[in-house]
């Protein structure tokens, strides 16, 4: 449960520290006192979004740290084990720091954390309720969404929504197979006589056969250039050999009189050797040509060839041997594609189960639905609605859905003999203020949360109905914390702890509050019921408002 709220430069609170009780919490306060501080503040310790108006004016920043107690084994303590943000103490401490530039910093049990991890562990410990939750109950999907809360039909309704994906996309694969298989033919005979045209010709390495080709069609001119550098090398009588011996006589007989000279002479040593290299190899190379007209008409045939094929194919002739690959790769590929026949197998099979687990959700809220509009309407008419009635309604969609098979109304009536109606139909703003209070409240009874919060969902009704929604209230705090916002004196008057909200007018303006002891929450509830004049009428009304908690008990 909630243990604690420290509130620092918070919107209006410049420093508050408020303990909370078990049981049933209510905030109450003139309007404009800042009641939805702590709720503001607890939303920010949750990871809710936040922004620079919750820094109080004149401050950097904002700080808001929300203290909880949690019991062995509990989801939230599995969570904080997993997350290894477990310590000895027994208490979870979450703070949000937000600063005037718009950003913030979070910590888990004063770890740094994400705000992601913020809302995970939040939704464990807080659900929180407010007065627009009305508004909701005009949505299409609503009953469906309060009926699968109540009864947890969370695992059926997620298979149901599992094997509907799998079944559209066998669909789809199906659908393209057909498609597909209309051109898959040709396109497998068209790729195989690609395949054999190319076969043979990218056998051979065009790269080598052009540069072969070059050679061949240059042979006079590289004979006569290799004759002459020989010549020049090693058989003339002034050769490059013999003179380069000269020098390197003379650089030898002074090599030992400078290390300069020395390196001289050992790189002409060297380059005596690369030349005599080059003219044994330019020798070898010369023995080896030989002009052969038949192997340059081969060559120019199959070069041919090539263009021929790269022009067809639109592509570079050194290119056909990937091009060919690519087209290996496609083949073997379309023949993997598997068979329309076998697909729309897989499609019954898959329709077959979506229809099996979505059959079985369509009949447990079937037979979940009776029962659950009877306790709706239990509860709706003790709030001056005696004769409402519920009914679900179920219409079978004409295409199944990843939600079921049916579409789920909520119908009502307000009078006897009149047949009910979709809810958004014929409920005015009242009753439908009242129908949404009694649906979060018997939510809130199958809630996993230990702390729930009420922001104002009570607006809308007075008198003894606002006494019945306390009851209701207190009797849920008998089995989890409630905090609650109120208007209301009889909803007050239900409470376990009560806080008041004050406003002081600081420069700048600030809000405090107040755990009121039972004379104080007399008098807090006669303002509540009197109004600006309190009155000992007004407040005798109190104390006997205050006696009906204790005559329930």
């Amino acid at each position: 449960m909630l243990t604690h709220l420290t509130l620092i430069n918070f919107a209006l609170a410049e420093h508050l520290a408020i303990d909370i009780d078990k049981g049933f919490n209510v905030l109450t306060g003139e309007t404009g006192a800042g009641k939805s501080l702590l709720l503001d503040a607890l939303s920010a310790c949750l990871g809710e979004r936040t922004d620079t108006n919750y820094v109080r004016y004149g401050s950097e920043k904002a700080d808001v740290t929300a203290s909880f107690s949690y019991q062995e084994n509990s989801p939230e303590a599995l969570w904080l084990k997993e997350h290894e943000l477990d310590d000895e103490s027994g208490e979870i401490h979450l703070r949000r720091v937000i600063f005037a530039t718009g950003r913030s910093k979070a910590w888990i049990n004063g770890r740094p954390s994400s705000l992601s991890e913020l809302k995970e562990i939040g939704r464990l410990l807080v659900q929180l309720y407010s007065q627009h939750s009305q508004q909701q109950l005009l949505e299409p999907p609503y009953p469906k969404h309060w009926l699968d809360r109540y009864y947890h039909f969370y695992a059926p309704a997620q298979a149901v929504r599992d094997a509907y994906s799998t079944w559209q996309k066998n669909i789809r694969q199906h659908q393209a197979a057909l498609d597909a298989q209309a051109t898959r033919k040709q396109r497998i005979e068209t790729l195989e006589l690609q395949l054999e045209e190319l076969e043979d010709v990218v056998q051979t390495d065009y790269q080598e056969i052009e540069q072969e080709f070059d050679r061949l069609s240059h042979h006079e001119a590289i004979m006569q250039d290799c004759i002459y550098s020989l010549n020049v090398l090693d058989e003339a009588e002034q050769n490059m050999t013999q003179e380069l011996a000269s020098i390197m006589r003379r650089v030898e007989s002074h090599a030992g009189r400078s290390e300069q000279l020395s390196g001289i002479y050992n790189s002409l040593l060297n380059a005596q050797s690369e030349l005599e290299d080059a003219a044994a190899n330019l020798r070898q190379f010369m023995d080896r040509q030989s002009f052969d007209p038949e192997r340059m008409e081969e060559l120019n045939s199959t070069l041919e060839v090539f263009h021929r094929l790269a022009r067809k194919y639109r592509t570079q002739p050194e290119l056909l041997k990937a091009e060919y690959e690519t087209w290996q790769t496609e083949l073997e590929q379309l023949h993997q594609l598997e068979d329309p026949e076998t697909l729309a197998e897989q499609v019954a099979v898959s329709y077959q189960d979506f229809l099996e687990k979505a059959q079985h959700l369509d009949q447990i809220r079937r037979e979940a639905a009776a029962p659950l509009a009877k306790q709706l309407t239990e509860q709706v008419k003790q709030l001056a609605l005696p004769e409402a009635h519920f009914e679900f309604k179920f219409e079978a969609l004409e295409q199944p859905s990843s939600e079921g098979l049916s579409f789920i109304q909520l119908l009502f009536t307000a009078n006897k003999g009149i047949p009910a109606q979709p809810l958004a139909r014929v409920a005015s703003g009242g009753e439908l203020s009242r129908i949404a209070l009694v649906m979060q409240v018997m939510n809130a009874e199958k809630t996993e949360a230990e702390v729930l919060v009420f922001d104002e969902i009570d607006v809308g009704i007075s008198g003894g109905t606002a006494e019945i929604v306390g009851r209701l209230l207190a009797g849920l705090a008998q089995h989890v914390q409630i905090l609650c916002i109120t208007h209301q004196a009889q909803v007050a008057a239900q409470s376990d702890q009560h806080l008041l909200v004050k406003k002081q007018q600081t420069d700048p303006a600030s809000s405090t509050i107040l755990s009121l002891q039972e004379d104080a929450r007399i008098d807090e509830l006669a303002r509540m019921t009197g109004g600006v004049e309190i009155s000992e009428t007004t407040l005798q009304h109190a104390r006997q408002l205050r006696q009906l908690k204790f005559q329930q008990v």
